[in-house]
């Protein structure tokens, strides 16, 4: 008989996997010692080893290697050749993957776009449905308690899959592909998904490419998020933050004018006009116009090109009528010059129910 650290020593393999293993009831040892819970193998151990070895270099999960362990025959050529369907279907979104990376890298926009996103069939996978709870990184795929604490400005701690891949915030999804829209890039990322149960809880493997992973080349992160429930959720109730925009238009003639963007603060008290507090590449406004009879524009800065959309304002707050928010401003005078404080509702603040930052303008001179 070979005790556990011998096999260990044998297999080039931590104590910790095999423990794991047994657990897992994959690789049991012949024989546990009652009294002192010492763990020995038979010499067929090494080669059941190296078996699930294999397998998982195939792409299997502990929990299909198990089942090839019960298998007979006939059953390991249906699991093969399921697990080769599987494989085929992975590779073809793979490779939409790196089309979009590609064009990520080459500035060719042509194909990551949201509208021809949008365009492709829509395929349905009806047990994500429902609300999302992160539960951390994956270090290892094929271990879910092998987890590392990440921070809320990489990955957000709740997604919400909406019936049919609709929206909800920045995600919308087909059945293996969660696409998140990127305020920074301004179209949507791929992110391939799977599934899996372990004790009655349904959990979610996210391969998720953050903006860190486009701008640094870093690794895609293995995210584990645990069902929370399987809720077909509407708009409005993913959305509690509805703000009323039917406003009467008050002329203001004092922020009347063009405005160009000067920095990003949580809150008008952290603002020094001697001293930025947002780096330019996080802010994404590039001007704010105030024009006649309540009429407004606002630029946003994009990988492509700028973008301009037409809004509404009244004394005191700019209107976003498709956004349903209306956005305080307020005109500061400091050291002698104006500045114009406008807050930035986004879907941190209407999903996420965040407290909105302020963007601050500085008057345009002809």
């Amino acid at each position: 008989m070979i005790k556990i650290g011998d096999l260990a020593k044998i297999c080039n393999v931590s104590t910790q996997t095999l423990r794991y293993y047994d657990s897992e009831g994959i690789l049991k040892p012949d024989i546990t010692d009652s009294s002192s819970g010492y763990r020995f193998y038979s010499v067929d151990a090494v080669e059941k080893y190296k078996k699930i070895l294999f397998y998982k270099e195939l792409g299997f999960s502990l929990d299909e290697i198990r089942k090839i362990q019960l298998a007979t025959n006939e059953e390991l050529k249906d699991i093969l050749k399921n697990k080769k369907a599987t494989l085929s279907e992975s590779i073809d979104r793979f490779k939409k993957q790196i089309k979009t990376i590609d064009g990520m890298c080459e500035g060719n926009q042509k194909k990551p776009v949201l509208s021809e996103i949008l365009l492709l069939p829509f395929e349905n996978d009806a047990q994500v449905v429902g609300k999302w709870q992160l539960c951390g990184k994956l270090l290892d795929e094929n271990n879910l308690t092998s987890l590392e604490d990440i921070g809320a400005d990489i990955a957000d701690k709740e997604i919400i899959f909406m019936p049919g891949g609709a929206f909800a915030w920045k995600y919308f999804w087909t059945k293996g592909t969660l696409y998140r829209i990127s305020p920074k890039y301004t179209f949507a990322i791929p992110n391939s998904y799977k599934t899996l149960e372990n004790n009655g809880v349904l959990y979610m493997i996210v391969q998720f490419m953050s903006d860190e992973c486009i701008d640094n080349g870093e690794d895609t992160l293995l995210l584990l998020y645990r069902q929370i429930n399987t809720v077909a959720y509407t708009e409005h109730q993913i959305r509690p933050k509805i703000d009323k925009t039917d406003l009467p238009f008050v002329d203001d003639g004092l922020v009347r004018g063009e405005w160009i963007v000067f920095d990003y603060v949580p809150e008008i008290s952290a603002f020094d006009p001697q001293k930025r507090y947002s780096n330019n590449e996080d802010i994404y406004m590039v001007d704010i116009k105030f024009l006649s009879r309540g009429i407004c524009t606002r630029t946003i800065r994009s990988m492509s090109r700028n973008a301009t959309y037409m809004l509404r304002y009244t004394k005191g707050f700019v209107l976003n009528d498709k956004e349903m928010t209306a956005e305080e401003y307020q005109i500061k005078s400091i050291d002698g010059k104006d500045f114009l404080f406008v807050q930035h509702k986004s879907g941190d603040y209407f999903y996420g129910g965040l407290t909105p930052h302020w963007y601050v303008f500085e008057r345009k001179v002809n």
